[in-house]
C-alpha cells in the first residue's frame, strides 16, 4: 500500500468526485455534510438482521459522526451562520425538505425515496438514504443538500411529485386563504388590553406607526412589540384608535402580507441573475415556511455590504428554478429574471 499526502483542496475534490457533486465552494461543503448525514442515519438505523426493525438515530450521534469525518476538510463545521450553516442546521434543513424524518425526542429515520419534478427533464431525489443505497442504474448528482437525477430514471422506481404538491402551500390559493383568515379573525375580535404598547399597522405595502395615522379606519394587519418578539394581530380601527383585535400567528401574518401587497399593486419582487448553470436570487424578506423550503434546494451566500437589513441572497442550480417559481407564483411574487456574469456557484 502506498500512502500519498494531499492538500485539503485535493481531498475536497476527491469528495466531490465520490458524491458526483458538480459544484464547489459552499455548495460542495453543504453537499458533503448532507450526504454524510444521510449515510450516518442509514448506518445507525439499519437493522442488524434482514428482518429486524429500523432504529431511530439521535441528533447528537449523527452530528458527532459527521464532524469527526469532515472536520479535517472543513475545520469550521462547529460554526453556524445563515450563510454558512453548521452540521446541526443542515440536519434540521434535511428534515424540512423531507430528506430525513425527525421523530419525537430529536431522533431521525431515513424515509423512502421520492422525487420532485424539476426543470430540464430532471428530478430532485428526496429521501432514500445515501447514494450507495440507490439503484445502480440511478446516476444521481449531489447539488447542495439534495440530489438530481434524470426524470426518466424515476420511471418504475419511485413516485414523482408535482412541485406544488411538495411545497404544500394552502390548496385554495393565497387570495381565498387570506379572505377566510380575515373572516375568522373578525369572528374572534375581543377587547383591547390597556398595556398593548405602540401599534404599527400594515398599509399600502409598508408598516406605519398608528400614532402617525390619525385617520386610520377599518381592519388592518397590525403588530406591537412585546418584549423580544412582536405580537401580530388583526385590528379594527376608527379615526386612528383601535377598537377590537384578534391575535394572529406570525407565520400567518407573514403569508397575509403577500396578499395585502398584491391588493395594492405592490407585489414583492425577487431579482434572479443567471450564470453558468446557476441562478442567484435576491430576497427582500422571508417567505412563509412552506415556500421558504424551496430555498434549501440551494444555499445562502453572504449578503453584500450596504444592503438593507433582512435582504438575503441564495444560489441554486438552474434545474431548481421551476420549483422556486411555483412557490413564488403562489405568493404573487414577481421574478425579475436577468442574465449576466454574476451569479454562478459562490
Amino acid at each position: 500500500m502506498k500512502w500519498q499526502a494531499i492538500s485539503r483542496e485535493g481531498a475536497q475534490k476527491i469528495i466531490a468526485a465520490s458524491i458526483r457533486c458538480r459544484v464547489g465552494g459552499e455548495g460542495l461543503r453543504i453537499a458533503a455534510i448532507a450526504e454524510c448525514l444521510r449515510a450516518a442515519s442509514y448506518l445507525a438505523s439499519a437493522p442488524v438482521t434482514g428482518n429486524g426493525t429500523w432504529e431511530p438515530a439521535a441528533s447528537l450521534s449523527l452530528t458527532s459522526m459527521v464532524r469527526r469525518r469532515l472536520s479535517p476538510l472543513w475545520p469550521d463545521l462547529a460554526e453556524d451562520k445563515d450563510a454558512r450553516p453548521g452540521v446541526l442546521s443542515v440536519l434540521n434543513s434535511l428534515g424540512e425538505l423531507g430528506d430525513l424524518v425527525r421523530l419525537r425526542g430529536g431522533s431521525w429515520l431515513t424515509p423512502p425515496a421520492h422525487a420532485i419534478k424539476a426543470a430540464n427533464d430532471s428530478a430532485v431525489i428526496i429521501g432514500g438514504g445515501p447514494l450507495e443505497t440507490l439503484p445502480h442504474s440511478i446516476q444521481a448528482q449531489a447539488a447542495g443538500r439534495v440530489r438530481l437525477v434524470n426524470l426518466d430514471a424515476c420511471n418504475d422506481w419511485i413516485d414523482v411529485w408535482d412541485a406544488r404538491e411538495w411545497v404544500g402551500a394552502p390548496v385554495e390559493g393565497l387570495e381565498a386563504w387570506s379572505v377566510r383568515l380575515i373572516a375568522a379573525m373578525k369572528s374572534r375580535f375581543t377587547d383591547v388590553p390597556s398595556d398593548l404598547g405602540e401599534i404599527a399597522i400594515y398599509e399600502k405595502g409598508r408598516w406605519g406607526a398608528l400614532a402617525e395615522l390619525p385617520n386610520a379606519g377599518g381592519v388592518f394587519l397590525s403588530k406591537c412589540q412585546t418584549g423580544p418578539v412582536a405580537l401580530h394581530f388583526i385590528g379594527d380601527y376608527f379615526r386612528g384608535r383601535i377598537r377590537k383585535m384578534a391575535s394572529l400567528d406570525f407565520q400567518d401574518a407573514r403569508r397575509l402580507r403577500f396578499h395585502l401587497d398584491a391588493q395594492v399593486g405592490r407585489p414583492m419582487r425577487v431579482k434572479a441573475m443567471f450564470s453558468q448553470g446557476f441562478v442567484k436570487l435576491r430576497l427582500e424578506r422571508r417567505l412563509p415556511p412552506q415556500e421558504a423550503k424551496v430555498l434549501l434546494l440551494g444555499w445562502q451566500i453572504p449578503t453584500p455590504e450596504g444592503e438593507h437589513p433582512g435582504v438575503t441572497y441564495h444560489v441554486l442550480p438552474i434545474e431548481m428554478l421551476s420549483i422556486v417559481r411555483v412557490a413564488l407564483d403562489g405568493l404573487g411574487v414577481i421574478l425579475d429574471e436577468r442574465c449576466g456574469a454574476e451569479g454562478g456557484n459562490q
